[in-house]
């Protein structure tokens, strides 16, 4: 009778199979792929089973606040340390610690959290790459997208008002007299939009300034 690897030889086994996992998901506000826990699940979880390893999480530590959004709705911002420990088919372990960070005006911020500490855990215990090449790699710089750099400008003002994305666009609908979608604006429009953003920032710091 074979006897059963440890651990750490089961998780190389699942290192050979899982060469790589690719950015499936999109982002369509931002215009970005990115590996969401499920594609990262899939590309693991067969060959997880398929050798024996079983991965067990453990809460270790939860931080959350809530924040009002300018529209009076809350919004819960959470932080956790999850402990997810690697079982072999011989019953030995290897242990890894990750924090996961997530926000959400609904109940999801805590799952969320989790999900990425998840993610975390895996790519980095398994080591797995996407398999694209390296933008940095072929010794040239690539010039700036001014509609993603807007894009981002805007999402910072958002998150400095405490809006999620979907209020963003609420907001940006308003601005646009109800007729327009931030996801499609061209780039003018969401500059115009960003510029008159920004009395309203100094209108709110005067208000602290007084309220002081």
């Amino acid at each position: 009778m074979t006897e059963p690897v440890p651990v750490h030889a089961a998780l190389v086994e699942v290192m050979r199979e899982v060469t790589f996992v690719g950015k499936k998901d999109y982002n369509d506000f931002h215009k970005f792929t990115f590996r969401g826990i499920d594609t990262v699940l899939d590309g693991v979880g067969p060959a997880l089973r398929t050798h024996g390893v079983l991965v067990v999480p453990k809460l270790t530590d939860l931080a959350s606040r809530d924040t009002q959004t300018d529209k009076g709705k809350t919004q819960r911002e959470v932080t956790v340390t999850v402990q997810y420990t690697f079982y072999g088919p011989a019953g030995d372990t290897i242990v890894a610690v990750v924090p996961g960070e997530a926000a959400d005006t609904g109940d999801k911020a805590v799952s969320k959290a989790m999900s990425v500490a998840f993610r975390t855990a895996l790519l980095q215990a398994l080591s797995i790459p996407t398999n694209e090449p390296d933008a940095a790699s072929s010794g040239m710089g690539r010039a700036a997208d001014p509609l993603v750099d807007i894009k981002q400008k805007l999402m910072v003002e958002a998150t400095n008002r405490g809006w999620s994305v979907d209020e963003l666009a609420h907001e940006f609908s308003d601005w646009s007299g109800g007729d327009e979608d931030i996801r499609d604006a061209e780039l003018e429009r969401l500059k115009d939009y960003y510029v008159s953003l920004q009395p309203r920032r100094k209108m709110q710091r005067a208000g602290s300034r007084v309220a002081s």
